[in-house]
């Protein structure tokens, strides 16, 4: 009996005690059309069912010529917007009846391309990409990669205007320029940045948006309270470090993993948000991590993002028609983290 357990059951052996032929035992289990009972289809998963047999996925791909699989490569696991939109992604993958595959980039661009090679000779049906910074700033050796592949395929978030496929993101310009127009309409004249500088991706969007609103209101741009980094804490940390040693009075930090490094550094200076400091965020995936902090962020809700992106993507396994792409609005979310600023007395 032991023995029995251990035995990998067959499509003959469930055929066998369930009265019905091979293949119809194969096109049962596989959810395809067949001239079979309910009743007998019952008997067949059951007899499945008892005997542990689980479906040959390599030989259901060879067969249906699709795998049921769908992956998403992004740069940063870690980074809290990405791993929210994975989660989001899975969930809506799972009830089309899709298993989704994350594989992280490391935002590198060989590690991109090697993603890209591996996923396609796994078969899945298709891809959700995020670019790496790296290949952001590389677009025409990233669109040559992009004609190679033979699935389809969807960028989110980091895109290009003229790549060739369905694209999903926000305005991201949009966004920086709601974020420094707060902090300007507040009675802040003297604002960090703290971005990535991406050359043509959210980082540059992100950075004009803050150039357009102080432009707008008659403010110079000052190189002095802009500091770059790369997305990550430490970079945020080094940024609010070389801020303190300015005159700036508050600062807009273009992602929320550099805030998280931000607000160590303040804390460890012991400056209080907004007492001494105001800071807009953007993102909004630290609310529920955060205690005594109630951060002014850009919003950018990752539900629609994941919604759009789905709905690109079956659209096209399904072959219907859609758009290239959809550009979505972000929303400022207004909390306590930006103090009123007086403004300065003019002069006589």
């Amino acid at each position: 009996m032991e023995e029995d357990r251990r035995k990998k059951a067959t499509i003959k052996d469930i055929a066998r005690e369930a009265g019905v032929s091979p293949a119809a035992v194969s096109l049962i289990l596989n959810d395809r059309p067949c001239r079979i009972t309910e009743e007998k289809k019952q008997r067949v998963r059951e007899v499945a069912r008892q005997k542990n047999y689980v479906v040959n996925q390599a030989a259901k791909c060879l067969a249906t010529r699709r795998s049921d699989m769908l992956a998403l490569i992004l740069p940063d696991i870690e980074n809290t917007f990405f791993s929210s939109l994975a989660k989001q992604i899975e969930n809506r993958c799972r009830r089309e009846g899709y298993s989704l595959i994350v594989a992280g980039s490391d935002d590198r661009k060989e590690n991109d391309r090697k993603l890209l090679r591996v996923l396609e000779s796994r078969g899945v049906d298709g891809i959700f990409l995020i670019l790496s910074n790296e290949f952001l700033e590389c677009r025409a050796e990233f669109l040559k990669e992009l004609k190679l592949l033979t699935m389809p395929y969807i960028m989110i978030d980091r895109t290009f205007p003229d790549a060739d496929c369905c694209r999903v993101s926000f305005d991201h310009e949009q966004g920086g320029y709601l974020a420094a127009k707060y902090l300007l309409e507040q009675g802040h004249r003297k604002i960090g940045c703290v971005y990535r500088d991406d050359k043509a991706g959210s980082g540059k969007s992100r950075l004009d948006g803050y150039v357009r609103a102080l432009r707008e209101f008659g403010v110079r741009v000052q190189r002095k309270y802009l500091k770059e980094g790369d997305y990550r804490m430490e970079s945020g940390y080094l940024a609010a470090q070389a801020l303190l040693e300015t005159d700036a009075t508050a600062a807009f930090v273009c992602n929320d993993m550099m805030t998280l490094g931000f607000l160590r550094r303040l804390y460890e200076k012991k400056l209080q948000i907004p007492a001494d400091y105001s800071i807009v965020s953007y993102d909004d995936s630290l609310q529920n991590y955060l205690f005594g902090v109630e951060l002014t962020t850009v919003v950018q809700e990752i539900g629609t993002l994941a919604d759009e992106a789905c709905r690109l993507m079956f659209c096209r396994l399904r072959g219907e028609p859609v758009g290239s792409e959809v550009i979505l609005p972000p929303q400022l979310r207004i909390r306590g983290s930006v103090r009123a600023e007086k403004p300065a007395r003019k002069p006589g």
